[in-house]
């Protein structure tokens, strides 16, 4: 039998070190970031005997009629893949945690071992035998993680990695050079950037027509930074501030999560000069990767994939780096309340069409 074990201090929450390539969605302070804007937390290691086996940090979002769902965010993370005695055990226990929550249903993408970016092998569970596989349309929503990211391997050369570029990605980084754009990397007195970050960042979802968090969100996560967790990536030309990129450091990889940028000056090419100096940012602090986030999983930038159609030509961007793509395990829903769970899958799926 496991044991399921709340925790409350962020001294007991040990994860990266059993599980160094732990995705930061269960880090501790994303937890804390969730909690900043109302979300309930809940954290628990799961043991056998004396043995720890994995983590799970569960955030609970509001729903009408005070229901709620919960999300496990690329978790639980496992030490290993385990078999049928556990997932039935682990269904049974997150189960009750759903009903304490009141909620309509639960989500998770566990973060198996096969699915780090060291493993790719097939196999492990199959754990459509024990929980309904989550609708295809509902990974079009920004409440939850990708599945697909790109990420690229820092144990090379600087050469080595530029060679591994796409051609028009190398030329436009010394274009970006040659035409005066300067790349500042800070790593402390984060606040200070964080009015240039929030406005770029709003600039860019008009643009782009994605939604954010409230501002608060982000104004948390600015508190929270500091030299050892994050660093931002600016662009500057003349007087002005063009982009600023928020690179997360946990475990051994380098994250590019959030970043905001003008319209202006597109000819200057600085988001590509940006993430070359975040990537030596990141080899020069000794980081094994970097992950440029959420990518359309296709091969070519013809096919028409509905479901990831929202990371569009950025998706291209990234890819043209270099690297390679990483899987994440299928996302898996377990139903406590069936209607409302129809209800919110309907909503959903004609926001999806």
């Amino acid at each position: 039998m496991f044991e399921f074990r709340e925790i409350k201090s962020e001294n007991e929450y040990k994860i990266l070190e059993l599980k160094p390539d732990a995705s930061f969605t269960q880090s501790w302070f994303f937890g804390e970031w969730q909690k900043a804007i109302g979300r309930k937390v809940r954290r628990f290691e799961i043991i056998n005997n004396t043995e720890i086996f994995g983590f799970l940090e569960a955030i609970v979002y509001n729903l009408v009629f005070s229901n709620n769902f919960i999300y496990v965010p690329h978790g639980p993370i496992l030490m290993r893949d385990l078999d049928e005695k556990f997932w039935k055990q682990f269904r049974e226990e997150i189960t009750q945690i759903a009903k304490e929550e009141n909620a309509v249903f639960v989500r998770f993408d566990p973060f198996l071992p096969r699915r780090s970016p060291a493993v790719r092998g097939e196999g492990g569970s199959d754990l459509s035998k024990y929980f309904k596989k989550t609708p295809t349309y509902a990974y079009h929503s920004s409440y939850f993680q990708p599945k697909y990211e790109w990420i690229l391997d820092l144990n090379k050369t600087e050469e080595e990695l530029l060679s591994e570029m796409h051609t028009k990605t190398r030329y436009n980084i010394r274009l970006s050079e040659r035409r005066g754009v300067k790349v500042e990397i800070v790593g402390g007195n984060f606040e200070q950037y964080f009015d240039d970050f929030y406005n770029l960042l709003e600039k860019t979802a008009k643009r782009d027509s994605f939604g954010l968090h409230p501002k608060i969100y982000y104004q948390n996560i600015f508190k929270t930074l500091n030299s050892e967790n994050a660093f931002l990536a600016i662009a500057r030309y003349e007087n002005s501030i063009l982009l600023v990129n928020l690179i997360l450091l946990y475990g051994k990889t380098a994250y590019f999560v959030f970043g905001g940028s003008s319209s202006e000056f597109k000819n200057l090419m600085f988001s590509h000069l940006v993430q070359w100096e975040a990537i030596k940012e990141a080899k020069r602090r000794e980081f094994g990767i970097y992950n440029f986030g959420g990518v359309d999983p296709s091969t070519s930038p013809r096919v028409n994939n509905r479901i990831y159609e929202k990371f569009g030509g950025i998706s291209i961007f990234k890819k043209r780096f270099g690297g390679e793509l990483l899987e994440y395990s299928d996302s898996y829903d377990i139903m406590l309340k069936p209607l409302w769970y129809f209800l919110y899958n309907l909503r959903k799926r004609f926001q999806f069409r």
